[in-house]
């Protein structure tokens, strides 16, 4: 069996730099990793990552909790953790939770038992003594708890909600009903506040009449829309995410309320096909490769020994479109 001292002799370098390039590409210059890769092939040697694992007490592995692997929201933020992961010599689990906590903590035992090495967690469905800290080098990215012990990566919730209601405040509305989604998530809790922040900030009292609950998903928008339609008379909606705006869009179509003639609708997140509903739909956009990146390198200085920052905040943009118009006189 070819050894590592057969494929340094091959390329022409050190074991040294054979290992370094195997392990920690980054470390090494495109010229001599190339090197070593085509030794490797030419020499068919097969490192037995197992025992290496096993004498270092890690498994190049992290997880990725989501809370719904369905909802198309997490796609970017995993594929942005998984390029900082590959990067780094690091595989990527990804593990559906399916918003239940003992799933969640099924996934987390896996680094107590050593299968990976560090976790990062975009759901805050996690167990109550986690909320007190964790010897598990994680991070918390998207969700989260305020004065979470845990580093976090995030969005400023409340203020980016104030930027939606304050664009339809400064067209013209007032009567601006709001889709929420489960009230006992702490985004959706900066959400509202930062809605109730835009309306009172022009003084117009915040009317518990106008907000109806959702789970994020397309059925629940289209649910909601439908039952805040019956008792509360509106000229605009914000949404707490886009796929919960779509299917309010997709109500008001069947009721003959026209999109944004009779009705301005804002959403959240600027999932792939905000752009492409008819109308293109008006939203905050989270940069959510951005945040996972951000949330992986994060991870990675942890695991490395460093010291991470404790609150990470990444920008929001509102992308105005064509979803939103003057209230008629």
């Amino acid at each position: 069996m070819p050894t590592i001292k057969d494929v340094a002799k091959l390329a022409g370098v050190s074991t040294a730099t054979v290992s370094r390039a195997m392990m920690n590409p980054e470390k090494v210059s495109e010229k001599t990793r190339l090197k070593v890769e085509l030794a490797v092939a030419e020499s068919g040697f097969s490192p037995n990552v197992i025992a290496r694992n096993l004498r270092r007490s890690e498994s190049k592995t992290i997880v990725v909790i989501v809370p719904d692997i369905a909802n198309m929201f997490f796609a970017s933020i995993v594929r942005g953790i998984q390029q900082v992961a590959l990067n780094n010599g690091y595989k990527v689990l990804l593990g559906d939770s399916i918003h239940t906590v003992a799933q969640a903590k099924a996934y987390m035992d896996l680094v107590r038992s050593k299968q990976a090495d560090g976790i990062i967690s975009l759901t805050a469905e996690l167990p109550m003594e986690i909320r007190q800290g964790t010897e598990i080098p994680m991070v918390m990215a998207c969700e989260y708890f305020p004065g979470f012990p845990i580093p976090t990566v995030r969005i400023d919730n409340r203020g980016s909600a104030k930027r939606a209601v304050d664009y339809l405040l400064d067209i013209g509305h007032s009567r601006i009903g709001c889709i929420t989604g489960p009230m006992e998530n702490p985004i959706c809790v900066d959400r509202k506040a930062g809605y109730q922040d835009g309306l009172q900030q022009v003084n117009i009292e915040s009317d518990e009449a106008a907000f109806e609950d959702g789970d994020f998903s397309f059925q629940s928008g289209y649910s909601a829309f439908m039952r805040l339609h019956q008792h509360y008379a509106m000229t605009a909606l914000f949404c707490f995410n886009d796929m919960m705006a779509l299917g309010a869009m997709k109500a008001a179509t069947q009721l003959g309320i026209k999109v944004p003639q009779d009705l301005s609708i804002v959403g959240f997140d600027d999932l792939l096909f905000a752009e492409y509903t008819n109308p293109e739909l008006t939203t905050i956009r989270q940069p959510q490769e951005d945040i996972g990146k951000t949330a992986a390198n994060t991870l990675m200085k942890i695991l490395q020994g460093g010291k991470a920052n404790q609150d990470t905040i990444v920008p929001t943009q509102l992308l105005v479109r064509a979803s939103c118009t003057s209230p008629k006189k």
